[in-house]
């Protein structure tokens, strides 16, 4: 029996200058968010239209939690405009029909309440992401899950500051760390980033290329977090690193094109 977690999709917009709400949405322009969104999650056999919520009109999406972590990769892709393609177009084209209807959105995690996404439509400045930034990485955690659909397989790591942290790597590789379930591990591989409009970097995959066959202690996983917190660092003052390095790189004057 499948986990769920719940999703809202908010449409803030306006018909004939009444605001959405339930019953005011016509039901072929709540249908034409829907399509969209559907395309734009993916994954229809693990995704499900609940109800809709008052308020404005707030869709109410449940998901299989085992497929959580290629869910998000998909709408931060999306978002970024450097997804998959189908679902780069869902997003431009759930945004603009936003703007049409003189509103705007977003879909809400309601179990972290946090903003997954956000659709501006009519507000002004589209949200500014900088990514996918690709690098070699290494997590620490413990490993919480192994196993689900698709091509490679998803891992979940656990880290000692209780972030969940979503990876994926291939068949023969799950079946190795499957025998270190529950167990704090080190694993080694390529980490995708990005900024989101709040100017908070967020890793949103990971892929495990190998990993440590020793599993570590609870003693060296803090001590190792206690050490990297104590490293003092320049670059914590600086309000704004990328634009710092763009001026180390160009100078004062230069343009940065």
């Amino acid at each position: 029996m499948p986990s769920f977690k719940e999703l809202r999709f908010t449409i803030e917009g306006k018909i004939d200058g009444v605001d959405f709400t339930p019953t005011t949405i016509p039901m072929s322009r709540l249908a034409e968010y829907l399509l969209d969104l559907a395309t734009l999650l993916g994954h229809k056999e693990s995704v499900h239209l609940i109800g809709v919520k008052d308020g404005s009109a707030q869709p109410v999406i449940f998901y299989d939690e085992a497929e959580e972590g290629r869910i998000f990769h998909r709408i931060h892709g999306a978002a970024a405009g450097t997804g998959e393609p189908d679902a780069v177009e869902a997003y431009g084209r759930i945004d603009a029909r936003f703007k049409k209807d003189q509103g705007s959105g977003y879909i809400h995690d309601v179990l972290r309440n946090t903003n997954v996404i956000a659709f501006p439509g009519v507000k002004k400045g589209a949200p500014e992401t900088y990514g996918p930034i690709k690098e070699r990485a290494t997590v620490v955690g413990r490993l919480r899950r192994v196993g689900g659909k698709g091509d490679t397989i998803p891992i979940w790591l656990e880290r000692a500051d209780k972030k969940m942290i979503y990876c994926e790597t291939s068949e023969a590789l799950s079946k190795q760390l499957s025998g270190y379930y529950l167990q704090v591990i080190r694993v080694h591989g390529i980490a995708v980033w990005y900024r989101n409009p709040d100017h908070e970097w967020e890793q949103t995959r990971f892929a495990i290329q190998s990993f440590d066959p020793d599993p570590l202690s609870e003693d060296n996983i803090g001590t190792t977090i206690d050490k990297l917190r104590a490293v003092e660092s320049e670059w914590s003052s600086v309000k704004d690193p990328l634009e710092e390095l763009r001026r180390m790189r160009h100078g004062e004057d230069e343009p940065t094109q």
